[in-house]
């Protein structure tokens, strides 16, 4: 087997690194390893753009080797910043109230009333909320971070405070 065969046969494996995201330049997402280990370019297609305004986030990921980096098929929030992994996924209207699809757990949980209203502008859009699940689904909000790049200023932004007391 030539280099040329070795180099595009190591460049298709599927691997699983876990790290945490850093936002460089614009379209630039990098995962920092917590190994000793080189930082890796993510290319983030379809499912995995949001990860673009989760700066700061610890995640692990799963994708292709590539020349330039690593394709990102598959990942999940391993530490949303407050050392818990959150719930990361799209929020929709689930009654008066809003729900978010959890990637991590694949649960629906219902957004507590007091969010649901201050939330609503962004339902449709990925968003990592940090809680406390307090029965029957149902998740009260502590801060929340709308990732998806699309989503304008508030998108990739702080997790912001949700409480009904700083609203």
């Amino acid at each position: 087997m030539g280099p040329g065969v070795a180099l595009l046969l190591a460049s298709a494996c599927v691997v699983t690194r876990a790290g945490m995201i850093r936002a460089g330049a614009p379209g630039v997402v990098e995962l920092v390893p917590y190994e000793a280990g080189a930082t890796v370019r993510l290319h983030l297609p379809g499912d995995a753009a949001p990860l673009r305004g989760a700066d700061g986030v610890v995640v692990e990921v799963t994708g292709r080797r590539t020349l330039l980096g690593l394709r990102v098929t598959d990942w999940r929030v391993l530490d949303s910043g407050d050392g818990s992994g959150g719930f990361v996924g799209l929020l929709h209207a689930w009654g008066s109230r809003l729900a978010i699809d959890d990637r991590n757990s694949g649960a629906m949980l219902i957004i507590d009333d007091a969010t649901s209203s201050a939330l609503r502008p962004w339902e449709g859009h990925v968003a990592l909320v940090q809680g406390h699940v307090v029965g029957g689904r149902t998740v009260e909000v502590v801060a929340v971070r709308v990732l998806d790049a699309d989503s304008g200023a508030e998108g990739g932004g702080p997790l912001r405070n949700a409480s009904p007391a700083a609203r």
